[in-house]
């Protein structure tokens, strides 16, 4: 790919190539007659510390040329608005982008919050709806979120992880584009709807899966809960995402940064809470979230609740598992697997991987595959003629 510096007496030509962590750009020298070699002028590292700029032509709209700032000055460089798109394509997610406007306009909002707001965008080159996650600058710890957010996001690539486009920065938040998910939370379905069965398994080995993924490829989500579980379609339970992972991490990072608050009380595992049990973190506290998020979709009650948010803190705290809790699910196959999940010492819990052997054999034990349910399961949103306003309002 070839662009153009514009100088006051002449212009001058660059080729454009990329590797694993550079942009290149750089000379194409003759020598003698016939041999020509290439010479990389500017190295672009390919982070998020990376900012690009972009220029639109004012007549058609078309992108110009894209600018980086090279020895403290801002350098641009022309080429046709193909080889412009291929460019942003390939470093979208991989380095900021300046002037989102340019790209796409606002078109609803989905979530606002003082410090996060999400609304959907859509692009003007294809009229492509998107997800768009703000994290505005003035949030505590804000760099940090957003850096384990894109830099976790990049390097996975499962069907039920919500899949990141691109991300850019303003003066006063960073902006994560990311696709539209429509079909509301697991919150949401929990709060006005009772799963069967048939939904459960559907559900929960989506989720026990996407674990098995993430742990094995050596990062924690630390913050598995209903409201971070999205549906692709409205009615739909076969194609959940996993969402917001800004306080992920690697395992090796888990007792880190010790400043930062981690997780949702009531789904948070008691050894993150409980420093006196002197246990070591590990890939076990997204188990007990998930088997928080179980235990809520077998029995309709949250297995941590209280009646304010400090209350339901130090239930969690204090969080101990026994035979009343373990006796409000009334499936035996799922009141065995909850007790292994949700125990409140990690050396006795199972892992993602235990986990999902595990509800693979108790699911053949007690009726055919599960593959069958996934086609013929009718979810009870669809016998809801209101919930689409319900979501729309909660």
């Amino acid at each position: 790919m070839h662009c153009t510096r514009k100088h006051l007496l002449f212009d001058k030509s660059y080729f454009i190539s990329f590797n694993q962590d550079s942009m290149n750009i750089g000379e194409v020298k003759s020598h003698l007659l016939t041999q020509s070699t290439q010479h990389t002028k500017y190295s672009i590292p390919l982070t998020l510390q990376t900012e690009i700029d972009w220029k639109v032509s004012s007549e058609n709209l078309l992108l110009e040329a894209f600018s980086i700032i090279w020895k403290n000055e801002q350098r641009y460089f022309y080429a046709d608005p193909n080889v412009l798109l291929r460019v942003k394509n390939y470093l979208g997610g991989r380095v900021s982008f300046k002037r989102i406007d340019i790209f796409y306009k606002q078109i609803g909002k989905i979530e606002n919050r003082s410090s996060t707001s999400i609304y959907t965008i859509q692009g003007f080159d294809d009229d492509k709806v998107y997800a768009c996650k703000e994290v505005k600058k003035s949030k505590q710890h804000s760099n940090k979120l957003f850096q384990n957010e894109v830099e976790t996001l990049k390097q996975l690539n499962h069907q039920n992880i919500v899949k990141l486009v691109e991300v850019f920065e303003s003066e006063n938040s960073y902006l994560i584009v990311l696709e539209l998910l429509k079909g509301g939370s697991l919150s949401q379905c929990l709060k006005y709807c009772r799963l069967t069965l048939n939904e459960v398994e559907i559900i929960l080995k989506q989720i026990l899966e996407t674990l098995c993924y993430l742990h094995e490829k050596g990062f924690v989500h630390r913050d598995l809960k209903p409201d971070n579980i999205l549906f692709r379609e409205l009615g739909q339970f076969s194609n959940l995402k996993l969402i917001d992972f800004g306080i992920s991490c690697k395992i090796p990072d888990l007792e880190k940064d010790s400043e930062m608050s981690f997780g949702t009380p009531g789904y948070i595992a008691p050894e993150i809470l409980n420093n006196t049990n002197k246990k070591r973190l590990s890939q076990k506290i997204d188990i007990f979230s998930c088997g928080a998020i179980l235990y809520y979709m077998l029995t309709g009650s949250r297995l941590i609740s209280g009646v304010s948010a400090q209350e339901i803190y130090q239930n969690n705290k204090k969080y101990t598992l026994n035979n009343q809790i373990l006796q409000k699910v009334k499936a035996e196959n799922y009141r065995e697997l909850l007790s292994k999940m949700i125990n409140e010492d990690p050396d006795q819990r199972i892992d993602a991987r235990q986990a999902l052997n595990y509800f693979q054999l108790m699911t053949v034990q007690t009726k055919g595959s599960l593959s069958t349910s996934l086609h013929c399961a009718q979810d009870p949103i669809q016998k809801l003629p209101n919930f689409r306003k319900l979501i729309t309002k909660s």
